[in-house]
């Protein structure tokens, strides 16, 4: 098999491999965070910055989680001050949540973190592949409806 006809096993086994080091970034990045939070707590966070606010429900359906769940997450993150509830003004039984700004502040701390442990490792990699890479998670997260930073359409109280 040529390399550019990889089968849809080869392709996942190797995200799978690469995930895992994506994973053990985001974990270590979580340290920068001026308070401490959990990994599913702080992809609340990122919910939050990159799509607005939104209602728990909402949020459950994007984690793929329960909504309890979902709730105990923002009920946390509440308490630490990173996102705040608010009744819809369009329906005052509609409850949404949204970032504070510290809740945007831990969220840039914590990218910026991973993102200079990913720039670190870019490094080590072969300048004449970095192209084909960039491409191909381009292509990924496109395919996962995720959004670059620079697309997020954050809205803090």
């Amino acid at each position: 098999m040529t390399r550019t006809s990889r089968s849809t096993d080869e392709l996942a086994e190797a995200y799978l491999t690469a995930s895992r080091v994506f994973v053990g970034l985001a974990v270590q990045s979580l340290a920068a965070a001026p308070v401490e939070i959990t990994l599913a707590q702080h992809r609340v966070l990122v919910l939050l910055a990159s799509h607005g606010r939104q209602q728990i429900g909402d949020i459950a359906a994007e984690l793929r989680i329960n909504p309890s769940n979902a709730t105990r997450h923002c009920d946390r993150l509440q308490k630490l001050g990173l996102l705040a509830r608010q009744r819809s003004t369009e329906d005052g039984r509609v409850v949404q949540v949204a970032l504070t700004e510290a809740g945007r502040r831990v969220v840039d701390a914590v990218s910026d973190a991973r993102r200079q442990e990913i720039a670190r490792l870019i490094e080590e990699m072969p300048v004449d592949e970095r192209s084909a890479v960039l491409a191909a998670l381009e292509s990924f997260a496109e395919a996962a409806s995720e959004r670059a930073d620079q697309d997020w359409v954050t809205n803090v109280w």
